[in-house]
């Protein structure tokens, strides 16, 4: 999938993040913070960011909060000592910072900035990380942009499920069905798309069945007991 293919998937709040990002990493150094709940698609933004063509050729790399605590080379030694590679990135891409405690956020910058002073840091994360940032000045005042995604619209929903409801019969219930998704998943695009899938093979297997908000209702019920 092309960039430009990429980006006609995403929501405009997402869109507006890619760009927000692309454009405060044009000037380096920067540290950037990406914030929002769990499933808006902050790890769908950091992957579009690293596709995106205007900050081509400089070298992006995109990690997972886990990959960098279980990294100890990179959390403990960030010098011109580590293999060249992800960590020698013009470009780092951090998914769930919120992970790390306030003294790894700290060494993760500090490090990465030793070892490549005008290297461009994105810190994405929950509500945590912006408390994380906060405690510690001086890292507050590297942060050129906090860029925030929020939940879906119920348009955005409506249509990120439009190809899931066919079972829902006309148009009048499709809808309904489609603002119930977009209700109980609170417009959250990770459960918005969970709920669809079920409801879709909710349908499959009993064809002939109409889809209605009560079999939404169900299907949460359903999948909240069996995350309890």
């Amino acid at each position: 999938m092309t960039p430009a293919q990429q980006l006609l998937r995403l929501s405009l709040a997402q869109q507006a993040a890619v760009a927000r990002v692309a454009y405060a990493l044009e000037k380096l150094p920067s540290v950037v913070l990406l914030c929002g709940p769990a499933g808006v698609g902050k790890t769908f933004v950091l992957q579009s960011v690293a596709d995106t063509a205007y900050l081509k050729p400089r070298s992006i790399a995109l990690w997972r909060c886990d990959e960098l605590l279980e990294d100890r080379a990179l959390m403990d030694d960030c010098t011109a000592k580590q293999s060249v590679g992800r960590k020698h990135a013009d470009i780092l891409l951090v998914d769930d910072s919120h992970l790390l405690e306030d003294g790894q956020l700290s060494q993760l910058v500090d490090g990465c900035r030793k070892s490549h002073p005008s290297v461009g840091i994105v810190l994405a994360g929950e509500g945590r990380l912006l408390s994380l940032v906060s405690r510690n000045s001086r890292l507050e005042q590297l942060v050129r942009l906090r860029a925030m995604l929020p939940p879906f619209s119920l348009a955005e929903s409506s249509l990120l499920v439009a190809g899931s409801l066919t079972a829902a019969g006309s148009k009048e219930n499709r809808a309904a069905v489609a603002r119930t998704i977009h209700e109980i998943a609170a417009g959250i695009p990770a459960l918005v798309m969970r709920l669809a899938d079920l409801a879709e093979m909710l349908a499959s297997s009993n064809t002939g069945h109409v889809l209605v908000p009560n079999d939404i209702e169900t299907l949460y019920r359903r999948l909240s007991l069996n995350a309890a």
